[in-house]
């Protein structure tokens, strides 16, 4: 020892010790706080007798969220059950009641004395690891890893994760049985029925989508009850977990589906039995799952809360299709809402329901039962396997998607539009998922056998859809509607006018009623165009479609109106859009 340091060790000898300081005690049954307090004898402060705060509560580390927002990440074991518990506290509510409650709700006891609830916020702010974790709301990749909706995490994310969604689902997301249980069984009995591997093929491309940076959308099967719907998205659900728990219902609230979504980001989303909502509600809910983000509010220190937004992959149900559930409620179905939500009839055209073959069953009645044994009994295991698969290789995997949908749109018509382009990439990737997965010996399938089943899925939905545009066909169909109920009903006939020499007269009058040498045509006021027959879309582009179309005649200006002379007001020339009778060429087949 150099004579500095034995210096050193001399000056600190005759410094006087240390004050004594409050601490805390972290033991097997609790926090405990020691405070000091003067000697009775000597005058001089010791310690105090320990005092009990809360069960014992490890402080794991600080976190902080996508808006900024900075938290105390906390683990504790529940009294009663002894289940492990944890949360992410934000600091600003920290001392507060809000924090308090948060705790005691999810099993922990607290001290009820208020002087040592604040010693036990002054722990929480400042003991334990000071470790930074990631606080999210949202499931999916994070950090290299895959976050399920139960916060487990598969794989070994760069930085700590911690998870603060909803985990009203978290037993729906264990696993059970092995992946090789789950290929000789659930994928050996769904293997060559086109619906079943559909859902399975989308569970799986769920994960995908950011590869290619595709949006939220989904796969809606519709048929009567008991055609086997349900059961092939159960067989789809089987991949992540128990098929039975993760079904959702579209009558939820738009916020529970906006929760929801955000802890199946990157995921699959079931939800089963449109039938049961109300169309108001499931458009309401089909608009906000399929935008990816939830509803801006504000927060009250100032500015907005940050936005929920996700990616998801539904796998909806129900006995009819979307646009015929949405009329049925006196709502039109948007074309955007078509294209996200691809409807496509469970039955599968070969007298079996949902099945194209019964794989050694006698009846597909027989075949749907074995199938949700067999999920029942094994599921969770296989999807954990692939993403653990596709997170060794993003490249690649990306490659292969970006083929598959350039393919897939390759052999579609020239007319095919970018809604249905659109749709096109979606059943291109969740065919290639069940290749990658096939390759990675997941399935037991030959190669190609799961892309035949998805794009036979595909060539249904076109053959139902078409490859025009849709929006277009809904406003020349709502067109045509109007004009079956209105056109002899509600315009005036200029030539008896003119014969009568009398004003016209007709309540609710829409226009009038020429027939020229030109043939029979229908001169409707500009209002009565934008809010009915034009009603729910823009006019100028209802107006171009339907020109396209040979039902309106544009003026010679080129503008949508033209001007004409009617028999109450001959001196004035008047915009009107004209109609003229026509027929469609795939009506006239």
């Amino acid at each position: 020892m150099g004579s500095n340091d034995m210096a050193t060790l001399q000056q600190a000898a005759t410094l006087p010790p240390e004050p004594l300081k409050p601490r805390f005690e972290v033991k097997r049954d609790g926090v405990f706080y020691v405070g000091t307090m003067p000697c009775r004898d000597s005058g001089e402060r010791v310690e105090s007798p320990p005092v009990w705060l809360c069960d014992r509560l490890d402080i794991i580390g600080r976190g902080v969220d996508d808006g900024g927002t900075h938290f105390r990440v906390l683990r504790w074991r529940s009294r009663g059950d002894q289940q492990a518990q944890s949360l992410a506290l934000p600091l600003s509510a920290i001392g507060e009641r809000e924090a308090w409650a948060a705790l005691r709700s999810r099993g922990l006891a607290l001290s009820p004395n208020r002087r040592m609830l604040e010693h036990l916020a002054m722990y929480l702010q400042t003991r334990g690891s000071d470790e930074m974790h990631h606080v999210t709301e949202r499931g999916g990749w994070t950090h290299g890893a895959y976050l399920l909706p139960s916060g487990e995490l598969i794989g070994t994310p760069s930085r700590p994760v911690h998870y603060a969604g909803d985990k009203n689902s978290a037993s729906a997301y264990l696993a059970q049985g092995s992946t090789e249980a789950w290929r000789e069984s659930v994928a050996r009995l769904a293997r060559g029925n086109s619906r079943p591997m559909l859902a399975i093929g989308a569970a799986l491309a769920a994960p995908l989508l950011h590869l290619v940076d595709l949006e939220s959308g989904g796969f809606h099967l519709f048929g009567p009850s008991g055609c086997g719907k349900t059961t092939s998205a159960k067989i789809g659900a089987s991949v992540w977990g128990e098929p039975r728990e993760q079904v959702l219902n579209w009558d939820s609230t738009a916020l529970a589906l906006a929760n929801a979504a955000a802890a199946r980001n990157d995921g699959l989303m079931l939800l089963d039995e449109m039938g049961q909502g109300n169309p108001d509600a499931v458009s309401m809910a089909a608009y906000r799952l399929f935008n990816g983000a939830g509803k801006m509010q504000g927060a009250k220190e100032g500015g907005n809360r940050e936005q929920s937004r996700w990616r998801v992959l539904v796998l909806s149900t129900g006995e009819i299709d979307l646009a015929g559930f949405m009329s049925g409620g006196g709502r039109r179905t948007r074309a955007g809402q078509e294209v996200r939500l691809a409807s496509l009839p469970a039955d599968a055209g070969k007298g079996l329901g949902a099945f194209d073959t019964l794989n050694g069953h006698p009846s597909s009645g027989q075949l749907a039962e074995a199938l949700e044994d067999a999920a029942r009994q094994h599921h969770g295991a296989v999807g954990r396997v692939f993403v653990a698969h596709v997170a060794g290789q993003p490249a690649t995997i990306a490659a292969r998607l970006h083929h598959a949908i350039e393919v897939t749109r390759d052999v579609l018509p020239k007319e095919a539009t970018g809604q249905v382009r659109r749709v096109a990439a979606r059943f291109a990737v969740t065919a290639e998922a069940l290749e990658i997965a096939t390759d990675a010996g997941l399935t037991g399938w030959p190669p190609g056998e799961g892309r035949t089943a998805v794009m036979s899925c595909f060539t249904d939905w076109l053959a139902r859809y078409g490859v025009g545009n849709r929006e277009v066909t809904q406003i020349i169909e709502q067109a045509e509607g109007w004009f079956a109920l209105h056109a002899f009903g509600r315009f005036i006939d200029c030539s008896r006018a003119a014969d009568d020499h009398s004003e016209p007269h007709m309540l609710n009058c829409a226009g009038y009623r020429k027939r020229d040498a030109d043939g029979l045509h229908w001169l409707v006021f500009p209002a009565v165009f934008r809010e009915e027959i034009a009603e729910g879309f823009d006019k100028t582009a209802a107006a171009d479609a339907l020109a396209r179309a040979g039902m309106l005649m544009k003026g010679n200006d080129g503008n949508a109106t033209s001007k004409h002379r009617t028999p109450d007001v001959p001196k004035v020339a008047r915009r009107f859009f004209k109609f003229v009778q026509t027929v469609r060429e795939s009506d006239g087949e």
